[in-house]
């Protein structure tokens, strides 16, 4: 198992107020025997609540753009509060490192739909797109760390991208905003489009600086590019939007998933899976009508390497689980 330590440079414009006025005086507040990893958990839940609200508007009714963004901001901060719980009680590790990080491999997939669906944006090519910009960015940015040992944000982050997207979708609520952000501007692109669309190309410029930095790219980084065009191509054509966001969602983690085991645990390169995209090509050649089959068949393939994956990293990394911490 490699040497574990955390090596971090982050130019995020936001982190610094952001930790100094909300997540510094809200650390107070935390018992010190819970464990960092228990706060990441919780603060993760709220991203999926987000996602469930915005497919299930009924529940909630005209306040649920508002319980989403509340959900995002609970996120971010359960995101940043582990991180110095971690601190504060000397208890960071490489467990803790996996979880907060795989965690957040999911949740871009998920709040970047979550937008689209909030904002009923339909259009099949531009969901795929941003979504496989997006997790070119996200592997870049995993990739270096496998190779350098440095984790590298960027002055727009993560960070100012979920706090965007729980603004946006939080004025929603109000009718005026809404109808401005979903005026058609160009063509059928409405003007909440072209903003995310404006996003997926500062995180294309993220995959491009990152790639110019990285040393030593082997071709497991531009297998998996290239895979992950075709899915979301492919998807484009064979799946329907809720599950061209699962699919493209599961494929990119399972891929950055392998690279922080192997960055935190076995120092291998892993290359990204064969059979999701092949799959998909053959059922688009043949023309199968019901999309539901290879939907159910991928997602169950995929969860299951996951899964296994996930298994793997916790009995690895297991003797830094712990369900309270020790009073120093």
């Amino acid at each position: 198992m490699r040497p574990y330590q955390y090596r971090c440079n982050d130019y995020s414009l936001l982190t610094p107020p952001f930790k100094r006025w909300i997540i510094s005086p809200l650390i107070r507040f935390v018992p010190w025997v819970i464990p960092a990893n228990i706060i990441t958990l919780i603060s993760n839940f709220f991203v999926y609540l987000s996602l469930y609200a915005s497919l299930h508007p009924e529940l909630l009714g005209p306040y649920t753009p508002l319980f989403i963004a509340a959900c995002l901001l609970l996120y971010l901060i359960g995101d940043h509060l582990d991180g110095m719980q971690a601190k504060r009680t000397r208890t960071g590790s490489a467990l803790g490192e996996f979880c907060d990080h795989y965690l957040d491999a999911f949740n871009n997939g998920i709040i970047v739909f979550t937008m689209f669906t909030i904002f009923r944006i339909n259009h099949a090519a531009v969901i795929s797109a941003v979504i496989v910009v997006s997790y070119l960015a996200h592997m870049a940015v995993f990739y270096e760390q496998f190779k350098t040992g440095w984790l590298t944000f960027e002055r727009i982050s993560s960070l100012e991208g979920v706090l965007l997207s729980a603004l946006l979708i939080g004025l929603s609520t109000f009718d005026p905003f809404y109808m401005v952000m979903t005026y058609h501007v160009a063509g059928e692109f409405s003007v909440v489009e072209v903003i995310i669309i404006i996003s997926a190309a500062g995180a294309f410029a993220t995959f491009i600086k990152t790639l110019k930095r990285t040393p030593e790219i082997k071709s497991g980084y531009w297998i998996f590019s290239l895979l992950i065009l075709i899915v979301g191509v492919v998807g484009v054509f064979v799946l329907n939007n809720f599950q061209l966001f699962a699919i493209l969602t599961l494929y990119a983690s399972f891929y950055i998933g392998r690279l922080i085991y192997g960055h935190l645990i076995d120092g291998n390169e892993s290359h990204a899976d064969w059979i999701t995209p092949i799959s998909l090509v053959l059922y688009y050649i043949v023309g199968l009508s019901n999309t539901d089959y290879i939907f159910w068949l991928l997602l169950s393939y995929l969860s299951l390497r996951i899964l296994i994956l996930i298994v793997k990293t916790f009995s690895a990394l297991r003797v830094y689980w712990v369900w309270q911490n020790a009073r120093l």
